[in-house]
């Protein structure tokens, strides 16, 4: 009989680092991961640049056998190995320091720390940069000669109407600011030269030929305008200054969109991007000397952090989109499909194996492009091959991923690594370039094996415009057929659950302390959410009363963020639930969400809001999306969470406690201090008293007494 899952064994689970690219050393023989375990959490300091919980993990492609390179250091993570193999290095954070450069040496296993390197808070994404002669490393940099904290007791905010505002991403609350600017460690001596102070950069991109590194640089942003207005900005290592290739450049927030081609001649840029709007790939003389030249419109949207890859001649540039490679030669100006299936397969690319980062596309011994798809016909997962030349697709063999990505596929000379599956742990895949074969070569969490795994069922049923979506139920492992269980209710509103293992940990942990867990679909049209959460949630909450595995009288809900919005919605408007919970309920009160900062404008005008408008064009949709306005209609005992470093959900937070306190409903209220919106990036100690706190509040609202 296997054990229960507990909190415990929730802290014990590792998992990939979200966004952390994976990087394989250049003679294939260690892979390096990042993974992330609850326990190894510490109260987080933003000032320090950590990356909580995270540890890097070295696996030997042949035997599987897995090393921590930084065993003794808080955390590590953005493993990247050198040109020449010999060294490793890594954002590290030594007991209680600040983030910083650790490197680790292939031979002697030896670590030396680069403390005077010290790392601001990046994006995992953003890993050191290696100079091609391994002899200087490219890092985000807070200077020497900067304050950190802000010394003012006054801060000034002024706009005049037809101007940009300087202060438009300045965050209406107190925290510190760090500047940045670009560091060049010297690996031989240790010397960390400071360059472009003052531009921010952001991230980092180092030129083929290591004599140079491209960056963004956030400039003033237009009031109301819905992008980050950037400058794409180059600093020569020669001592030159800084200088800019393209100026007011609209990116996604989150976009890393540009690389150098591999003579150093070109730098393309792909702007544009958020909500909905067009995209477009521009070329730039690298060296500034003209006009950026616009070269193509993208017709589907591209991946966030995708860039333009080159081909190693600098001919052609390269991207994915709507499932195939597409093309632009340099010479001509001609683009149009790469990748030409040619086997009757109807192959779309999902991801090509890319070494994060490298504007030079990889290429096999072949000439080959390796990639991941799904054959359209069956839906099956294959590894293939494009040439690089003629776009001719092939199959390499079958694959069953987990969300193929460029951050986890990545290639040597004779696999193909990736992220992958069994049951529902995430292992290491690698599959053989020379046979075809597959294998599992690491699993994070082995000891999984011995511990309670739910029963997984798929459930359908109507949503209340007639719509067919299905919802994931878990059973506990032991369950007995036709008997019914209490049960809580997972809901995220537009997420799609139903084949995705996300909250598996959770509901793991909630069938082995005997209840079922629901995680329902959720698809909705673009406006009036409210009125829709309940006709999107209670179809799948009666589908499982109906088939016998829930007790009418014992349903919970449970929600984050904007889930913690649908569960206010939920309780607003009806009884079915005994006992609710809200984690960072998103959106109680629209007005005041709106107005926290340009986020809360920008989440409550055309995101998951779906006001379509501002609060004065849209003032009857804000109240009428707002929970806040029907909680004297609550009945079921509320639990809010919230972290007080989470400051777009702070508003909803307060408003559920004190409105449904002064109207008398039963409530109460966690803080966490300096937590921020994520469970998965709190404390050790918060995140056990979160998960305990939470089934504490079912067992005592859902138990059969009640």
């Amino acid at each position: 009989m296997s054990r229960p899952f507990t909190v415990d064994d929730l802290l014990n689970v590792n998992k990939f680092t979200h966004r952390c690219p994976w990087d394989i050393s250049p003679d294939g023989g260690l892979l390096a991961v990042t993974l992330s375990q609850g326990k190894r959490r510490v109260p987080r300091d933003p000032r320090k640049g950590q990356e909580n919980g995270a540890h890097i993990v070295l696996i030997d492609v042949e035997s599987g056998e897995p090393m921590e390179p930084f065993s003794d250091l808080q955390m590590s993570w953005s493993g990247r190995w050198s040109p020449d193999g010999q060294t490793l290095a890594a954002y590290v954070v030594a007991e209680d320091a600040h983030a910083c450069i650790g490197l680790w040496n292939k031979h002697t296993h030896e670590v030396t720390i680069v403390s005077n390197a010290r790392i601001p808070w990046i994006s995992n994404f953003e890993v050191p940069q290696w100079t091609p002669d391994c002899r200087r490393i490219v890092v985000p940099l807070i200077p020497n000669s900067r304050d950190t904290t802000v010394s003012t007791d006054i801060i000034v905010r002024s706009y005049i109407p037809g101007r940009s505002a300087s202060d438009q991403n300045r965050p209406f609350y107190e925290r510190r600011i760090v500047e940045k600017c670009v560091g060049v460690l010297d690996v031989e001596s240790g010397v960390v030269t400071e360059l472009a102070p003052g531009l921010k950069p952001r991230p980092l991109r180092a030129a083929p030929d290591g004599r140079a590194v491209a960056f963004l640089s956030n400039i003033s942003n237009p009031v109301g305008r819905p992008h980050v207005i950037a400058d794409v900005n180059v600093v020569p290592f020669d001592g030159l200054d800084p200088y800019t290739v393209a100026r007011n450049v609209p990116v996604n927030t989150y976009a890393c969109r540009f690389s150098w081609s591999p003579d150093c001649k070109t730098i393309s840029y792909v702007t544009g991007g958020d909500y909905g709007e067009p995209l477009y790939l521009y070329l730039a003389p690298a060296d500034g000397s003209t006009e950026p030249a616009l070269v193509t419109e993208f017709t589907s949207y591209l991946g966030n952090r995708q860039i333009p890859w080159w081909t190693a001649d600098s001919r052609r540039v390269i991207w994915l989109q709507k499932g195939s490679l597409y093309n632009l030669s340099i010479e001509d100006g001609s683009n149009g499909q790469h990748s030409q299936d040619l086997t009757g397969n109807h192959f779309r690319i999902n991801a090509i194996a890319q070494r994060y980062g490298e504007s030079i596309l990889h290429t096999d011994d072949r000439g080959d492009i390796l990639a991941h798809s799904t054959d359209t016909r069956d839906g099956l997962d294959y590894i293939v091959r494009i040439h690089s030349v003629s776009g001719e697709t092939s199959k390499v063999c079958p694959a069953q991923l987990s969300s193929p990505d460029e951050f986890t596929l990545i290639a040597s000379g004779r696999f193909v690594f990736a992220r992958g599956k069994i049951e529902f742990d995430e292992m290491v895949h690698a599959y053989s370039l020379e046979s075809g074969e597959a294998k599992t070569l690491f699993n994070t969490n082995p000891w999984r094996r011995g511990v309670a795994k739910p029963v997984r069922k798929t459930i359908e049923f109507k949503d209340a415009n007639g719509r067919v979506q299905e919802a994931a139920l878990f059973l506990p492992e032991d369950y007995l057929v036709g008997y019914r269980l209490p049960m809580v209710v997972t809901i995220y509103p537009g997420g799609q659950f139903s084949k995705s293992d996300r909250y598996f940990s959770e509901a793991q942990l909630l069938t082995s302390a005997g209840y079922a867990a629901l995680y329902p679909d959720s698809i909705m049209e673009d406006d009036n959410p409210i009125d829709q959460i309940v006709g999107v949630t209670l179809p799948a909450v009666n589908r499982a009363i109906e088939m016998g595995f829930a007790e009418k009288s014992r349903i919970g809900v449970w929600g984050h963020s904007y889930g913690g919005y649908g569960v206010m919605a939920l309780v607003t408007q009806t009884q079915a639930f005994r006992a609710a919970v809200a984690n960072a309920p998103a959106g109680i009160n629209m007005a005041s969400t709106y107005l926290v900062d340009v986020n809360g404008m920008a989440w409550c005008e055309g995101r998951q809001a779906r006001n379509g408008g501002s609060l004065w064009e849209k003032r009857d949709a804000y109240i009428e999306n707002s929970p806040l306005f029907a909680f004297e209609q609550v009945e079921a005992p509320v639990l809010v969470i919230w972290g007080t470093r989470d400051v777009l959900t702070s508003a909803g937070a307060r408003e559920t406690f004190l409105g449904l306190r002064q109207l008398g409903k039963r409530v109460e209220m966690r803080e966490y201090r300096r937590e921020s919106h994520l469970v998965t990036n709190w404390s050790a100690k918060n995140t056990r008293d979160y998960y305990e706190s939470v089934l504490s509040w079912f067992n005592l609202y859902l138990n059969e007494e009640q």
